[in-house]
C-alpha cells in the first residue's frame, strides 16, 4: 500500500512537471510579444515591485509614529484629566471639612444654648 502511495505522488508530481513545461511552450509559441518586449515588460514589473516594496517601510514608520504622537497626546490627556481630579478632590475635602466645622460649631453653639436655657429653667424653678 505504501509503494502504490509513493509510486501515485510521483506519477502526480512528473505529470504537473509536464504540464507545466507544455503550458509554458504554448504560452511562448502563441505569446503576441518577443522575447525581447517580454524581458522588458518583466524588467518593468520588477522594478515597480522595488519601488513599491521600498516604500512600505516608509509608510509603516510614518504610522508608527503617528501612533506614537497619538499615544502621547492620550498620556497627555490622561495626566492633565487625573491633575483635574486630584484638584477637585482636595477642593472637594476643603468644601467637607469647611461644612464639618460650621456643623460643629453649631451643634457646641446649640449645646451651650441648650444649657443656658436648662440653667435659666433651674434658676426659675428654685425661685418659685
Amino acid at each position: 500500500m505504501n509503494r502504490d502511495n509513493n509510486c501515485n505522488s510521483t506519477v502526480a508530481v512528473l505529470s504537473f512537471l509536464t504540464g507545466a513545461v507544455v503550458g509554458a511552450g504554448i504560452a511562448l509559441l502563441v505569446a503576441p510579444r518577443t522575447g525581447e518586449e517580454t524581458r522588458e515588460i518583466l524588467k518593468e514589473y520588477g522594478q515597480d515591485l522595488r519601488e513599491k516594496g521600498a516604500k512600505i517601510p516608509t509608510a509603516i514608520k510614518s504610522s508608527a509614529e503617528q501612533a506614537i504622537d497619538r499615544g502621547k497626546d492620550m498620556i497627555e490627556q490622561g495626566r492633565q484629566l487625573i491633575s483635574r481630579g486630584t484638584e477637585m478632590v482636595s477642593h472637594g475635602k476643603d468644601y467637607l471639612d469647611e461644612k464639618k466645622q460650621a456643623l460643629s460649631a453649631a451643634i457646641e453653639a446649640g449645646k451651650e444654648a441648650m444649657k443656658q436655657e436648662k440653667e435659666k429653667l433651674a434658676a426659675s424653678s428654685y425661685d418659685e
